[in-house]
C-alpha cells in the first residue's frame, strides 16, 4: 500500500508537539525537585543564613558607631521575637505564610546572638552581659568568625554544627565597614533546629505542587506552542510553496503553454497531484498533435475534392458548349429538305435538348466559379464600382422578359447618389443577376420584384425583395448551403448552387448576405458591401 507522506507529516507534528510537551513537563518537575530538595538540604536551613540577615540588619549601627549598649538591645529584640527583620519570613511574614519558615533564614529558635570584633573581642550580645557575655562555646567561634571576616560563601564554613549541652548549632555572618572591608562578625546560636510545624509537611506539600503545577504547565505550554508552531510554520510553508508551484503550472498550460510541466516532488499527496498533472499535458499534447493531424489530411482531402470537382466542371464546359453549338446549328438550318423525316416533333425534341444543355451549362458555369472560389482560384478585381447602375442594366434587361413570361413587374428603388461599392464588377452582376431571377422565378404572376439601392453604416446595401411565395422558417438558415432545395422541395427547379455561390462570392469581396422571409408574403436578400476606395486584383 502506498504511504500517504503528507498525511502522516501532518499527524507526526501532532505527535512531536505533544512529546515535546511531555518532556517539557517532566523537565520542568525534575528541575523545581531538584531546586527544592537543594533548598531544603542546603543553605538556606543553614544557621550562617539567619546571622547575614541580622547583620545586615545591623551594619549601619556597628560600622557607623553606635552605642553598643544600643546593639545590645537591638539584638535582644531580635531573640525575643520583637523585632522583625527584613529577609527572614518567619518574622515579618503574614499568618497564612508563616509555616513557609523555611523558606529565608532560620530565626525561630535562637539561643543569642554576639557581635565579635575582628581580633576576637565581644562588641555586643543579645544576653544581659553584654560585651561580657562569654558562654562555654566561646571558642568554637573562631573557626567560623574567620571565615566570615575571610568573606567566605561556603555555608559550610560559616555554620557549625554541635552536640551535648549548650546550642545546637552556630553560624556567621560578615560585618562590612564603610570602606567595605569586614569590622565584625555576627554569630548565631540557635538552641534547636526548628522542627516542622504540626501539618507544615501537608502545606509545604500542597504549595509545592500547586507552584510546581503552574511552572511546569507555563513551561511546557511555552514549549508546545514553540514546536508547535515551528514544526506547522515549516509544513505549511513547504506544502504552500509546491502548491503556488503546481498553481502555477496549470495556469500556463491553461494559456497554451503545453511544454510547462510541474515538479514531481516528494512522493507524497502533491507529488502525485503534480505527476497526473503531467499525465494529463502528455496525454493533451498527443491528442492535440493527433487531432491536428487528422485535420490536416481532412483539409487535404476536401482541398483535393474542391480541386477534382473545379478540374471536372472545367473539363465538361467544353464538351458541354460543343452540344450546344451543334444543337443551335442544326435548329437554325432545320428544313424537310435537309431532313426528310424532321417534323414539328423533332423540332420539339431538339428545343427540349438544347433548354436542357442550356440549363447543365449553367449548372457546371457555377459548379465552376464556386470551386475556384473555394481553393483560392478565382481572380477577383476589386475596385469602386456605380451598384446603381449596374442594377439598373440589369433590371432593365429582365423586367420585360419577366412580365412576358411570369407577368411578374420588377423594379428598381436607387437612392439619390449612392456611394460606390468596392467589389468585382463582374461577380457583383452575377449575384445580384442570380438573386434577382429566384426573385422572378419564386414570385407569382401580378406579384412584384424590387431591388433598392441605398447607403448604410456598413457601405452599400442592396435589397432584392419580392412578393413571393416566401421560404419556410425551417428552411431559412440553410438557403445558402449548396444543393439544398427546401425540405418540401419545392425550389426543386433550381440546382441548389445559386444562392451559395452568391454567398461565396459577397464573402469574396468583403462582404456579407443575408435572407428574411415571411411564407405567403414574400422575400429579402440582402448585400452588404464595403464603401470603394481603391482598385486592386485579389485572389480570396
Amino acid at each position: 500500500m502506498r504511504l500517504n507522506r503528507l498525511r502522516w507529516q501532518l499527524t507526526l507534528s501532532h505527535f512531536v508537539a505533544i512529546v515535546v510537551t511531555l518532556v517539557s513537563m517532566v523537565a520542568a518537575a525534575v528541575a523545581i525537585a531538584t531546586v527544592w530538595s537543594g533548598y531544603e538540604s542546603g543553605s538556606a536551613r543553614q544557621p550562617s543564613q539567619g546571622a547575614l540577615a541580622i547583620a545586615r540588619s545591623v551594619d549601619g549601627m556597628v560600622g557607623g558607631g553606635s552605642d553598643p549598649a544600643d546593639v545590645d538591645a537591638v539584638l535582644r529584640a531580635i531573640v525575643e521575637g520583637r523585632l522583625r527583620l527584613l529577609g527572614a519570613p518567619g518574622f515579618y511574614a503574614p499568618a497564612w505564610a508563616r509555616w513557609a519558615d523555611t523558606a529565608g533564614p532560620s530565626l525561630g529558635q535562637l539561643a543569642y546572638v554576639v557581635v565579635v570584633r575582628a581580633d576576637g573581642s565581644v562588641l555586643a550580645s543579645s544576653d544581659p552581659t553584654g560585651a561580657a557575655f562569654a558562654p562555654p562555646e566561646r571558642a568554637e567561634w573562631a573557626p567560623i568568625v574567620a571565615a566570615a571576616l575571610a568573606r567566605s560563601t561556603d555555608p559550610q564554613q560559616l555554620s557549625h554544627e554541635r552536640s551535648g549541652a549548650g546550642p545546637a548549632a552556630l553560624g556567621a555572618a560578615p560585618i562590612a565597614g564603610p570602606n567595605g572591608v569586614p569590622v565584625a562578625a555576627v554569630v548565631v546560636a540557635e538552641a534547636a533546629r526548628p522542627p516542622p510545624a504540626e501539618g507544615g509537611g501537608i502545606l509545604r506539600g500542597l504549595a509545592f505542587f500547586g507552584v510546581a503545577s503552574f511552572v511546569v504547565l507555563s513551561v511546557s505550554a511555552v514549549f508546545a506552542l514553540a514546536s508547535a508552531g515551528v514544526v506547522a510554520y515549516w509544513l505549511s510553508r513547504r506544502l504552500v510553496r509546491r502548491l503556488e508551484r503546481l498553481g502555477e503550472t496549470v495556469e500556463a498550460l491553461a494559456a497554451g503553454d503545453l511544454g510547462r510541466r510541474a515538479e514531481p516532488g516528494p512522493a507524497d499527496e502533491v507529488g502525485d497531484l503534480a505527476r497526473r498533472v503531467n499525465e494529463m499535458a502528455d496525454r493533451l499534447v498527443a491528442t492535440i498533435a493527433e487531432v491536428e493531424a487528422r485535420t490536416a489530411q481532412a483539409e487535404g482531402l476536401l482541398r483535393s475534392r474542391r480541386e477534382l470537382v473545379a478540374n471536372v466542371s472545367h473539363e465538361l464546359r467544353t464538351p458541354i458548349a460543343t452540344v450546344r453549338g451543334y444543337l443551335e446549328s442544326t435548329l437554325a438550318h432545320d428544313d424537310a429538305a435537309a431532313h426528310p423525316r424532321a417534323g414539328t416533333r423533332l423540332r420539339a425534341d431538339l428545343e427540349t435538348i438544347e433548354h436542357e444543355v442550356t440549363r447543365l451549362q449553367r449548372l457546371i458555369d457555377d459548379l465552376f466559379t464556386l470551386s475556384r472560389a473555394e481553393v483560392g482560384r478565382l481572380e477577383l478585381r476589386l475596385q469602386p464600382v456605380d451598384v446603381g447602375d449596374v442594377v439598373r442594366r440589369l433590371v432593365g434587361t429582365v423586367a420585360p422578359l419577366a412580365w412576358q413570361s411570369r407577368r411578374v413587374e420588377v423594379l428598381a428603388e436607387i437612392a439619390e447618389r449612392p456611394p460606390p461599392a468596392r467589389a468585382d464588377r463582374e461577380r457583383l452582376e452575377q449575384v445580384v443577376g442570380n438573386l434577382l431571377a429566384n426573385a422572378v422565378r419564386h414570385t407569382p404572376p401580378g406579384g412584384l420584384v424590387a431591388v433598392v439601392v441605398d447607403a448604410d453604416k456598413e457601405g452599400v446595401r442592396v435589397e432584392v425583395r419580392d412578393t413571393g411565395e416566401g421560404i419556410a422558417h425551417d428552411d431559412l438558415p440553410r438557403v445558402f448551403e449548396r444543393f439544398y432545395r427546401g425540405s418540401n422541395g419545392d425550389r426543386a427547379d433550381g440546382a441548389g448552387l445559386g444562392l451559395a455561390l452568391a454567398k461565396e462570392l459577397v464573402e469574396a469581396m468583403d462582404g456579407s448576405i443575408e435572407a428574411a422571409s415571411v411564407p405567403g408574403e414574400g422575400s429579402v436578400f440582402t448585400v452588404h458591401l464595403p464603401v470603394g476606395t481603391e482598385t486592386k486584383p485579389r485572389q480570396p
